[in-house]
């Protein structure tokens, strides 16, 4: 009987660090992979198919495509557009012979995903696959209620500023932070994807937003 109790005992100790695997923190922002969705990933903006795109990769399914060398007029135009005429088809587009023409030297190219609650005190990681050379931020963009209005006001940010990116190969990147440590009232907060200068094109994947222990440090931004 002792023999068996303790042959239970080594077996299970064996299988704690599988299950810490298997059953890893939750993701807390929806459709992180674009997945879901027939033609666009939900939870997430919709590409404008100029400057920000759904693609498919063989082994990742979804995935999106930010490009920011556009010239900046074209994209500019096309975003006025969408707002009156969601279903008007993309021009082909420009890319201007100087690169501080274009989107990525102004505006950038960018993609938010929608809003999900932040939990007082609350510790997290963002971790996002990336593959791309150009300039690259992963925001996290953070809200309180306003004060009289009924709406959210922005709050707080972060941020994860990817310099070694690689133009052929995914790479996974991550930070912590805490909305909460210096900004309290922070009740909202979103993902926001930015592609920028020096100008070019980043493909994003399993954008992720988990709970870690409240009394992790932040990672400076960076």
């Amino acid at each position: 009987m002792v023999l068996d109790t303790l042959k239970y005992w080594y077996f299970f100790i064996l299988l704690l660090p599988l299950s810490s695997r298997v059953f890893a923190g939750e993701n807390l922002l929806p459709n992180g992979n674009f997945d879901a969705g027939e033609n666009a990933a939900l939870y997430w903006e919709t590409v404008d198919n100029l400057t920000s795109f759904w693609v498919t990769e063989k082994g990742r399914g979804r995935v999106l495509k930010l490009d920011s060398r556009v010239d900046r007029h074209q994209a500019l135009a096309r975003r006025a557009e969408l707002k009156t005429n969601p279903a008007a088809r993309p021009p082909a587009a420009i890319i201007p012979q100087q690169p501080l023409k274009s989107i990525g030297a102004n505006e950038g190219a960018v993609l938010d995903s929608d809003l999900i609650a932040v939990v007082p005190g609350q510790s997290y990681t963002l971790s996002v696959d990336i593959k791309g050379h150009c300039g690259i931020i992963v925001w996290i963009k953070g809200f309180m209620p306003h004060p009289r209005r009924k709406q959210l006001t922005d709050c707080y940010q972060t941020r994860l500023n990817v310099k070694d990116g690689s133009p052929n190969a995914w790479k996974t990147y991550s930070m912590t932070f805490n909305p909460t440590r210096h900004m309290p009232r922070t009740s909202k907060m979103k993902v926001r994807i930015f592609v920028y200068w020096p100008v070019g094109v980043a493909c994003f994947d399993r954008v992720q937003i988990t709970k870690i222990s409240a009394s992790a440090p932040p990672s400076a931004p960076r």
